[in-house]
């Protein structure tokens, strides 16, 4: 069964290197591996619910085990222009990173830098 789901994501990764570039829409479980440049585009064509849906999925596993996570005033300001501001950010001066290595890096600066939001 894992030989199967591990040629099934080896298939997806050719046919598809860098999610956005498949000419489709983003499936939300894929968002995570996008190119951050991938995101800002959707951003600014303002079809970034993809990535959004994905964040507030990582954003309440990481609460799940988590104390610092789980802070409903701070998943808010991750979850908000805050957050997204965050994300901007990291994926303009990183744009080849994948989507998912911004949003630790956002959760990272929001819980667990002093003075975090």
């Amino acid at each position: 069964m894992y030989l199967r789901i591990a040629v099934y994501c080896l298939a997806l990764s050719v046919s598809c290197p860098g999610v956005g570039e498949c000419g489709s829409e983003i499936p939300t479980s894929m968002a995570g591996n996008a190119a951050c440049v991938t995101f800002l585009k959707a951003r600014s064509q303002r079809k970034a619910l993809p990535f959004e849906l994905w964040l507030s999925g990582y954003l309440t596993g990481l609460a799940t085990y988590d104390k610092r996570i789980n802070n409903v005033p701070k998943l808010e300001v991750a979850n908000g222009e805050a957050g997204t501001l965050l994300l901007e950010s990291y994926c303009k001066v990183h744009p080849q990173e994948r989507f998912q290595v911004a949003a630790r890096e956002m959760a990272r600066s929001l819980f667990y830098q002093p003075g975090g939001q």
